[in-house]
């Protein structure tokens, strides 16, 4: 029997049966489409990360506190519990920093959550505490006002300046500058109202406020220690030697002795603008294969959904199977032709699959971006598409080969007397 009339008789057999057929493409549907939509998300956050982590220069590093196994790798619940309760990063380490001549600027920090109240409005915000250099290197300036300067840290001065969208939720069309907030019953000075920035990191910087370093310290948070401590570099060439050297000046103010330089062994974490951009994008990475692992079960439940079918068809079809063989039918035939229906199943449930999945994954792209207020760009992995082509196929010759076998092995004889 030729293969063409093999083919055209699947096809036939499929079309006689339209709604069943139609129900066992939607598993496939459903899982190519899962996938498609997960791997696609998955990009697209992993591309706004790093351009935004680009944008911000080459030549940034970052000390936090806790130390960092290269043979753990990345634990971001670890790291963030240990920021919060080690103690040992402090304004002199920034200070002792900031006379390297390869460090151009240098920014400690503290940060924290906490409600800011104005009158009747009540708001849920992040504040940080920071220094004037913080607003050069995060390239962030006011649009009113003006920003914290080293006589307010040198004071602990109750002032703080606002992000956009923060002032307009506390003030409305009211001029913020020389009014009082309320954060943690301390009352502060506005000072400055910051230009719109938007979502960043997955956060939205214009809900934040800052203030001085030293007030936040002192009166918001009680502490004397420090959070984050972000330098800059004068030129990316200069990143590598200067992280050394940074190490080196941590474990002497740290009384840490670590002549091997085992990274673990040290109290705190130093990294590199490229070294952030790696780790977010193992993250970010990890986390797209998690969930689209959990989508792609739709796809076995599907092949499962297929095999049934099959199954359920070759019982309905006995009868024929026994003319067929019976008037000359080889078992290879009976084999082919029952693999083509699975195959023809899972491939266009796949491409439906990619085609729905592509559409959502565009329409969620532009819904991310307004919601976000950020630039959330449509992006599909290739493996995506060879996924939802190649996957299919497997699958039905994976769940179709019993069905096309049982069908295969039938004794004419016996088929014929089926009822």
């Amino acid at each position: 029997m030729q293969i063409f009339e093999i083919i055209k008789i699947s096809f036939n057999a499929l079309k006689t049966n339209k709604t069943r057929s139609a129900l066992t493409i939607l598993g496939i549907v459903i899982g190519i489409a899962s996938v498609i939509i997960m791997m696609s998300l998955g990009r697209g956050a992993q591309n706004l990360i790093l351009g935004q982590i680009q944008t911000m220069g080459s030549n940034l590093i970052y000390i936090e506190p806790g130390s960092f196994d290269p043979k753990r790798g990345v634990d971001i619940m670890q790291s963030t519990l240990e920021e919060m309760s080690i103690k040992t990063l402090k304004v002199k380490d920034a200070e002792a920093i900031k006379k390297h001549p390869f460090a151009e600027m240098v920014s400690p920090s503290v940060y924290g959550t906490a409600r800011v109240v104005y009158q009747n409005q009540d708001e849920k915000i992040t504040f940080m505490g920071v220094t004037p250099e913080a607003y050069i290197i995060d390239d962030w300036w006011t649009i009113k006002g003006r920003t914290i300067d080293e006589q307010d840290v040198k004071e602990a001065a109750k002032v703080a300046t606002l992000g956009y969208k923060l002032a307009q939720d506390l003030f409305g069309q009211e001029n913020p500058i020389g009014k009082t907030i309320r954060i943690k019953k301390v009352n502060l000075r506005v000072i400055g109202v910051m230009e719109e920035r938007g979502m960043e990191m997955f956060q939205n910087f214009d809900e934040y406020v800052y203030v001085p370093l030293t007030t936040a310290q002192k009166f918001l948070l009680g502490i004397d220690h420090l959070n984050l401590i972000t330098v800059r570099a004068i030129n990316a060439d200069v990143i590598d030697p200067l992280i050394e050297d940074i190490r080196l000046i941590l474990r002497e103010n740290h009384n840490i002795y670590n002549p091997e330089g085992d990274l673990s062994k040290d109290d705190f974490k130093v990294m590199s603008q490229v070294e952030a951009s790696n780790m977010m994008s193992q993250v970010t990475g990890v986390l797209t294969a998690f969930l689209s692992s959990i989508a792609a079960i739709a796809l076995v439940v599907g092949g499962v959904g297929i095999m049934n079918i099959m199954l359920v068809s070759v019982t309905e079809r006995t009868r024929e199977i026994g003319l067929r063989k019976a008037v000359g039918a080889r078992k290879k035939d009976i084999l082919i032709q029952f693999l083509v229906e699975a195959v023809t199943l899972t491939v266009v449930g796949g491409i439906i699959g990619l085609i729905t999945g592509l559409a959502v994954s565009f329409a969620a792209s532009i819904g991310l971006s307004k919601v976000l207020n950020t630039n959330w760009a449509f992006a599909v992995p290739f493996s995506a598409v060879i996924l939802a082509l190649g996957v299919p196929t497997i699958v039905g010759l994976i769940f179709g080969i019993y069905p096309a076998k049982k069908a295969a092995n039938l004794n004419p004889i016996e088929a014929l007397r089926y009822e």
